[in-house]
Formats: structure tokens, C-alpha cells, sequence
């Protein structure tokens, strides 16, 4: 397993307190300095930041990219899949068509979270669920032109009020029936909605495709109560031997929590 930190593209402006909000010549150098592999990005409009310019600075500062996010679409720019407007859906897709389009350019999957909205926005429950299946099986068809996946992530009830177990999310891709689409297991969201987080994660083990890490209080990995050892034990039986990525409040400071995650979870791992 290799060890990842949240950042931003340029055109993020915030707030987004889970991940290193600072410019990106600043926040590469100190995660590779910190002994972090790779750079995991929450990303909101690709048509309005240099991509190789971004792609040129990772790659100078010794990391990898890993993954691409897309929470900030939501919390700047209101768009969402599920969402009582029908303009609103529709420029959510077109959008998160884009972020494809970048995956593709950068070689990486992009991820579907708060993004999706609420069902509830819609008239029926019902309704909002269709709302979204749609806009997921065409954006999978675009997705798997490019040759890329989408990453689906539960998330609990403060962001959301669907998909919202890893159980409930394997039911779903299923149901779509599309190959390329996978899910992302969060520990801090697993912790409020998953009876057992270790069960959880036998559960989705065959759409498993990235992890994230963040504890019970949404502080770094060790300053909460979740039995991270255990957890590290079942993904390394389940042969997850990919990414964990940093995502939690940057409290006291991104720099400290930065070097308080890596300092917890890097013996675990035995790396």
C-alpha cells in the first residue's frame, strides 16, 4: 500500500478543509519531503487551470498523481447530479464530462461524492434515484470510451442521503451493470454508517478501487478511536495493495497534520 495526501487544483478556491488548501509549489515539495507518495486532487472546473502545468509540477516534485475528486464542483459552484433544476443536472453532467476528459489527459480515475447531491432534492425519492442512475450510465458510456473508471463513494448522512454504505453501493453498480464502475471505501463516513467497517470491506472488495483515510472525529489517522491496525489487516488479506489517501480536517495546520497521518499509518503498512 502506498501513503497520499489531499490537495487542490488552482481554481479551487475553497472552503475545503480536508485537503491542503495552499499553491501547489508549496504543498508538493513538503508532501514529498514528508515521505508521501503521491497527490490526490479535489478538482471543480478543468477549463479554468493550466492541466500541464499542474501534471509538470508533480511530476518535478518526485510524486505521483493518484486520483482525481470532485467535491468542489458541488461546494462552489452548486452543481450536482441530483438537484430540483433541470439546467443545474444538466450543467452537473457536462461538467463532471470535463473532469473525464482530464482523467483521461492525466492517466487517472475521478470520483463521484458529495457531488451526487440528495435524492430528497427531488420530488420523490423515486425520481431523484432515476435522476441519478441516469446521469451515471451516461457518464459511464463517455467514461469507458475514454478507458477510464468512475470511482463511486459512500457518504454518510451529513453530505448526503444515498449510497450512503459501502453494501448499498455494490447493490447499485450492479445494477447498472456497467464494468467500469467502482467504489472508494472513506474510513471517517464507514465509521457513521457501517455496522462493521472491517465487514464493510469484505463486502466491496471486488469493486474496491481506492481507500481514504480519515478517523472517527475526522481528525488524522490516530486522533480518534477507529482500529486502524485491523484495518490495515484486512485490506493487506483482501489484496488491496493500492493508494490510502490523506483526507481529513487539516487541524491544527495542514503541515502537522500531514506529518502526524504519515508518522501513525506508515508503520502499520511497513513501509
Amino acid at each position: 500500500m502506498k501513503l497520499c495526501y489531499m490537495s487542490t487544483t488552482p481554481e479551487v478556491r475553497g472552503p475545503m478543509p480536508l485537503a491542503w488548501l495552499a499553491d501547489l509549489d508549496t504543498v508538493l515539495p513538503a508532501v514529498a519531503e514528508l515521505g508521501y507518495q503521491g497527490i490526490e486532487l479535489q478538482t471543480r472546473n478543468p477549463a479554468e487551470f493550466d492541466h500541464k502545468s499542474v501534471r509538470q509540477k508533480i511530476s518535478d516534485a518526485g510524486l505521483e498523481l493518484v486520483a482525481l475528486s470532485t467535491g468542489p464542483i458541488g461546494i462552489e459552484d452548486g452543481l450536482y447530479l441530483c438537484h430540483k433544476d433541470a439546467d443545474t443536472r444538466r450543467r452537473a453532467v457536462e461538467r463532471y464530462r470535463s473532469i473525464l476528459e482530464l482523467a483521461a489527459e492525466w492517466g487517472v480515475d475521478s470520483s463521484i461524492g458529495g457531488f451526487r447531491g440528495r435524492a430528497a432534492s427531488a420530488p420523490s425519492r423515486e425520481e431523484g434515484l432515476a435522476w441519478f442512475r441516469s446521469a451515471v450510465e451516461t457518464l459511464a458510456e463517455q467514461a469507458d470510451r475514454l478507458g477510464r473508471k468512475i470511482v463511486l463513494e459512500p457518504q454518510c448522512r451529513i453530505n448526503t442521503d444515498f449510497l450512503m454504505t459501502i453494501g448499498e453501493t455494490v447493490e447499485f453498480i450492479k445494477s447498472v451493470g456497467a464494468p467500469n464502475l467502482v467504489l472508494e471505501a472513506d474510513m471517517f463516513h464507514m465509521a457513521l454508517e457501517e455496522t462493521s467497517i472491517v465487514a464493510a470491506l469484505v463486502t466491496g472488495r471486488e469493486y474496491l478501487a481506492h481507500v481514504q483515510l480519515g478517523d472517527s472525529n475526522r481528525l488524522a489517522p490516530g486522533r480518534g478511536f477507529l482500529p486502524w491496525r485491523d484495518i490495515v489487516e484486512v485490506l493487506r488479506a483482501l489484496g488491496y495493495d493500492s493508494w490510502l489517501s490523506m483526507e481529513f480536517t487539516q487541524k491544527p495546520d495542514s503541515p502537522t497534520a500531514a506529518r502526524q497521518a504519515i508518522d501513525f499509518i506508515r508503520p502499520l503498512i511497513g513501509t
